[in-house]
């Protein structure tokens, strides 16, 4: 699939001031100056343990919702937990049942069950539980339940604990916490369900006049379902997520990782992403998340290690299931040529509701357009929506509100049940409403390129260094950068099935290794040529050495053009050209500089080597400037007569790599 490469601006002057504030590399300057910090900005976000909570009496109705806990504590009446199936609901519920109990609370839980009664707050669930408990707290759902909540009004006590958008009317619940409703002045709008938990457990603790530093502890839980549920790593979901998953101390988290074959002392939010909360997820998708609840909730090793295994056996049958729709999806686009519209609806007769978001995130991931999987059962519809930058789902759902029973999302994800006799005439809803919504710019993916490096710019000490940026995820993505014109001297396929690439290229006369996960299909075309890569860098840690490894994102033969740190040099690059200018110097009086004897002062004083091109560059951008004349082309004089710095952005020579935003 094409992709767009294009090179983020930043601002040097603001990456030059972090450089020196916090002796960093130019490199990781560079990417926190993007993230628009000041240098004092920038140590927080490098040290997130320190990142001070809000106080979450911010929360619009927090304190109604700790005075009726309270109440419920003294009285010691029954309450419910009411969650969700996904890995954000179960770990929200897991949450809140285990501190309400450890403070002496009398709570149990219910979640629904996905096949028969579907997402959030249900008449039927409520007659069930409404004799039985005196106070129902929702957790990761409920701001939608308008109808529900009004049915149970004054039958019981709710209270709603969401993060999902609100639509225009609210329930007329006791409490609603969510800090997206209207008039919430709480700062941080990213919080996920179990964040939201965590804020009413810190209020709460604060109300019984206890520690909430207690609740610390319980970060590992909150770090689970804050990376499941794919919400930005900014704020204090980034504290969440780092202690968290540096202090795993829940037992259930412990067996399931083991079962992963991670280690629990280094977990990162990949593993979670991608190992631990598939499994959570399958027992929700295929029999009932209160198996992952209890896995989350048990104290027992024993029972724990059981439950672990019977998830990761419900997750295989999960993917065999994926994998199957998955394939009969890709068949029925196919066939209707329908891969270069502007949003895709696939509907399927007697599919497995349960896994169809993820089959819709595939679909989304091989066509990149907005995607929409209907799985139709008994004449109702049950959908899973997957978005792409640039095009709102829940505002498209929005649109299309009469078609469905009831519907909800965000931004890049949602859902919906319909009556199969509607699906038609949504279609055409909703393929009008993205005809006029889907701009042609946005359906090819971009790959955001943070620089434009050379190969041996890439150590350990760097990698180590871009470590400090870690939590990685939605809002703190892991740094991409490009090398170009590499030349491949060695290609391979590799894996049981031949599906992953393996290859060996050089550059200024040294080898480096790259990996291309899924990219099997590239080997032929780049064996023996010169190649632009979009990569990761990583530690590929084998023999008890530490190896560095290109991990692919992208990959294009080279053209014929100068690459674009020959056309384009960095403030960096331009700088060292001045210093070693100036070394240079210190054995001529006048300031006159052979501009053939650069290039070994460069790689003598800072192991850098660039090309005749580039460096002519750098010397034609520094005499636009006034900081060296040229004389002839083999000769540069350096002008120490200057009193003051000078501007590099001035330089029109310069100026123009900001202009060139794709390559």
């Amino acid at each position: 699939m094409k992709k767009y490469w294009e090179i983020l601006p930043v601002d040097e002057k603001k990456q030059q001031a972090i450089m020196k504030a916090l002796h960093i590399s130019p490199l990781l300057a560079q990417i926190l100056a993007r993230k628009n910090f000041s240098p004092e900005e920038t140590k927080e976000f490098l040290n997130p343990a320190q990142t001070a909570y809000h106080d979450p009496f911010l929360l619009k109705d927090m304190d109604k919702a700790c005075a009726r806990l309270a109440k419920a504590l003294a009285a010691q009446e029954k309450i419910c937990i009411y969650g969700d199936y996904d890995v954000d609901g179960i770990s929200s519920t897991a949450l809140l049942v285990t501190v309400l109990k450890n403070l002496g609370m009398n709570v149990d839980y219910y979640l629904p069950d996905r096949h028969s009664e579907g997402y959030g707050l249900h008449t039927a669930s409520l007659d069930k539980l409404i004799p039985r408990y005196d106070l129902i707290v929702t957790v990761d759902c409920g701001i939608t339940a308008i109808e529900e909540i009004a049915y149970a009004k004054d039958k019981i006590d709710i209270i709603i604990t969401d993060h999902h958008l609100p639509r225009e009317a609210l329930p007329e619940a006791l409490a609603i916490v969510n800090p997206n409703q209207a008039q919430c002045p709480y700062p941080c709008k990213n919080l996920c369900g179990v964040g939201v938990a965590f804020k009413l457990c810190q209020a709460l603790y604060q109300t019984l006049h206890k520690d909430p530093a207690e609740l610390e502890q319980y970060l590992d839980i909150v770090a689970l379902g804050t990376v499941a549920d794919i919400v930005p790593l900014i704020d204090e979901n980034r504290r969440f997520v780092q202690k968290g998953l540096n202090n795993i101390r829940n037992l259930g988290m412990q067996e399931l990782l083991k079962i992963c074959n991670y280690e629990t002392d280094t977990v990162n939010t990949g593993h979670i992403g991608f190992g631990v909360a598939p499994r959570l997820n399958a027992a929700g998708r295929l029999t009932h998340a209160s198996n992952a609840v209890e896995l989350l909730l048990t104290d027992d090793k024993a029972v724990a290690a059981e439950k672990s295994r019977y998830l990761d056996a419900e997750n295989k049958k999960r993917q065999d299931i994926v994998e199957d729709i998955f394939n009969q999806a890709v068949a029925m686009v196919e066939k209707a040529q329908t891969g270069q519209d502007k949003i895709i609806i696939v509907v399927g007769e007697n599919w497995h509701e349960g896994v169809i978001g993820i089959a819709a995130s595939r679909l989304q991931e091989k066509y990149y357009r907005p995607i929409i999987i209907i799985a139709v059962n008994n004449g109702i519809g049950k959908a899973s929506c997957r978005s792409i930058e640039g095009f709102h789902m829940k505002n498209a759902l929005d649109f299309c509100a009469d078609d469905f029973v009831v519907y909800g999302g965000h931004s890049m994800a949602a859902g919906f049940t319909i009556e199969a006799a509607k699906i038609a005439a949504f279609t055409v809803h909703i393929k009008d409403y993205a005809e006029k919504n889907v701009p042609e710019d946005i359906l090819t993916p971009v790959c955001k390129i943070e620089a434009v490096v050379y190969p041996q710019d890439i150590t350990l000490d760097l990698i180590h260094e871009l470590s400090l940026l870690e939590p990685f995820g939605m809002g703190n993505t892991k740094p991409q950068f490009v090398c170009q014109h590499l030349y491949v001297s060695q290609c391979k396929t590799i894996g049981r099935e031949n599906t992953h690439l393996r290859f060996v290229f050089e550059y200024g006369g040294q080898r480096f290794t790259a990996i291309g996960w899924n990219m099997a299909q590239y080997a032929e075309q780049i064996a023996y040529k010169y190649v632009d890569i979009v990569f990761q860098p990583e530690i590929n840690h084998w023999n008890d050495k530490d190896y560095i490894q290109f991990k692919l994102i992208d990959i294009h033969l080279s053209g014929d053009a100068p690459i674009f740190l020959e056309k384009y040099p960095s403030y960096d690059t331009v700088g060292k050209v001045y210093l070693a200018m100036r070394r240079l110097t210190l054995q001529n009086a006048n300031g006159a500089v052979a501009v053939s004897a650069v290039n070994s002062a460069l790689k003598q004083f800072y192991n850098i080597n660039i090309s005749e091109y580039a460096l002519k560059t750098c010397l034609k951008i520094m005499q636009e400037i006034n900081i060296i004349s040229l004389p002839n082309e083999n000769t540069a004089i350096l002008n120490t007569a200057l009193q003051t710095k000078m501007d590099i952005n001035t330089s029109p020579t310069f100026a123009r790599r900001f202009g060139s935003k794709r390559l």
